[in-house]
């Protein structure tokens, strides 16, 4: 959905070119804009915050540099720049236990997997399936463990491929966790209907078992059918257990799941017609209304938030979220105290210019303060 040109938009972008310049002057060592004022972080004093974490709480932070579910190159340097712009320190001025995870060896992973290629059949419509399924074992695992430790994941991607593992993980541990996802593309496609076949548009069609039954037939995605540690089957999410924030950018199949199943759905127009308040209000409502004690997982794809601030990703689409929208989500959802899991994705440095690039691991790197918990009083 794009938001028409009027001359208060027309406004605000002037103003966005302005501020832009701003920041590069700073950059270059002169003017006291955008960039030169840094904040200070406080850890919470609400104890309400993160009660499904055990005490003291710990954050563990997971790289997991995956690329192979989409066509571009540089989403697997995402972890990395995201610990270079000082992300660790701040966790830990925000009252956190850091366990700093090095990131999933990826490249060995799905190396390894791929010489499976000439001896099984390879889905034609599910690219890389048997790396993206590989890396997403190794994901999940690493994942429920840290959970059932009672500690807190936060998964830095990586494109959102990784969602499936992030998913899997997350179910086997805790199956009534509730889903936000924040994204400006549903991620509800099956290799059966994908336009593209690439698997970052893949992971919660796959976690749906009215969308596919049997995800052993899709090669490297075999260990999904396999029964959880507790007995409770292979982990699927229930379509009533799904939100999304942001959408703006569907495919035809998608739409037609979301209405189907009755997927919770917010889209920009009902952001721009609501308000964000509003809108997440509606949305942890619809969570919470049955199992009001339940955890809570947030996937944020950076793609969520308008170019004008996060141009650096891969599938980029104009009329998103604002900056201070895209903090209010996450600053929300950890208000509800109901938050045990997070991640982020589809930081792409080199699909940007030097300032864009920054900009948008800048953004990634406040997002994820925030959804640790950092607030603004």
């Amino acid at each position: 959905m794009l938001r028409c040109p009027s001359s208060k938009v027309r406004s605000y972008v002037v103003r966005q070119i302005g501020k832009r310049a701003a920041s590069s002057e700073t950059r270059a060592g002169g003017g006291a804009g955008i960039g030169n004022v840094h904040h200070q972080l406080f850890p919470t004093d609400d104890n309400s915050l993160f009660r499904h974490v055990a005490q003291p709480r710990t954050v563990s932070v997971i790289g997991a540099p995956m690329t192979y579910g989409q066509p571009f190159v540089g989403t697997d340097r995402g972890p990395e720049l995201l610990r270079e712009s000082g992300l660790l320190k701040d966790l830990s001025s925000l009252g956190w236990r850091v366990e700093d995870i090095p990131d999933l060896e990826f490249d060995a992973i799905c190396a390894e997997a791929a010489k499976n290629s000439s001896t099984c059949s390879v889905s034609p419509n599910a690219k890389h399936s048997l790396q993206v399924g590989a890396g997403c074992s190794a994901l999940a695992d690493l994942v429920e463990s840290k959970l059932r430790l009672g500690r807190f994941p936060l998964i830095l991607g990586g494109d959102h491929s990784i969602g499936i593992g992030s998913l899997a993980g997350i179910l086997r541990a805790k199956p009534t966790t509730g889903v936000i996802w924040v994204d400006a593309h549903a991620d509800l496609n099956i290799p059966t209907v994908s336009e593209s076949g690439n698997m970052h548009g893949m992971p919660l069609g796959l976690m749906i078992k009215e969308l596919i039954a049997d995800r052993s037939v899709i090669p490297g995605l075999e260990w999904m059918e396999d029964e959880s540690k507790d007995g409770s089957g292979p982990p699927r999410l229930p379509p009533d257990s799904l939100v999304y924030v942001g959408l703006r950018d569907i495919d035809q199949a998608e739409r037609r799941f979301i209405k189907q199943l009755g997927i919770k759905a917010f889209t920009m127009y009902d952001i721009d017609h609501l308000g964000i308040g509003r809108v997440m209000d509606l949305a942890v409502e619809h969570l919470m209304k049955n199992n009001p004690d339940r955890p809570l997982h947030l996937s944020y794809d950076i793609d969520a938030v308008d170019p004008v601030h996060a141009p650096a990703t891969g599938t980029a689409v104009r009329g998103g979220l604002t900056w201070r929208e895209a903090h209010f989500v996450a600053e929300y959802v950890v208000k509800t105290g109901s938050l045990a899991s997070a991640e982020i994705v589809e930081v792409n440095h080199t699909l940007s210019d030097g300032d864009g690039a920054n900009d948008t691991v800048e953004l990634g790197h406040n997002l994820v303060n925030a959804l640790c918990g950092e607030s603004i009083l």
